[in-house]
């Protein structure tokens, strides 16, 4: 997407992290990147990518082509180990009463803990074919 940037508001979350929305062609995007942060200018040219997020567009790319959003922002360690520990704990509840041997449990409640943490940083994941892990469901 190309444009010129009408207008830059600076902005920052309830936890302390910066961010800009920068207008271009009368749409709002979200830009984090602390390496573009107070460098785009009103009227200055941008090529740039976005990824929906919701209601928000996020700059995910500039013209020089470095990625600047290769995943969410977490925005802190703790906030990272709790996004984890609550997909290990849903990954452990779907597997809740499987007939899986104790010793393959806790690779497999991994696995999936990974594609629902996958999932949340919309990196997506890989579909299954229609027989992956049946031999393992409980009847």
């Amino acid at each position: 997407m190309k444009g010129e940037v009408e207008k830059i508001w600076k902005n920052e979350t309830e936890d302390g992290r910066k961010f800009e929305v920068i207008q271009i062609n009368g749409e709002r995007y979200s830009l984090w990147s602390e390496d573009y942060l107070d460098r785009i200018q009103e009227g200055q040219s941008l090529d740039f990518d976005f990824k929906e997020s919701g209601d928000y567009k996020n700059i995910t790319k500039i013209n020089d082509g470095r990625e600047i959003l290769e995943r969410p922002q977490y925005g802190s360690d703790r906030l990272r180990k709790i996004i984890k520990m609550s997909c290990l704990r849903s990954a452990s509840s779907v597997l809740a009463g499987s007939r899986i041997p104790y010793d393959d449990g806790a690779e497999r409640t991994i696995e999936i803990a990974r594609k629902f943490e996958n999932y949340l940083n919309e990196e997506g994941y890989d579909e299954p074919g229609p027989d992956h892990g049946q031999e393992d469901l409980p009847e």
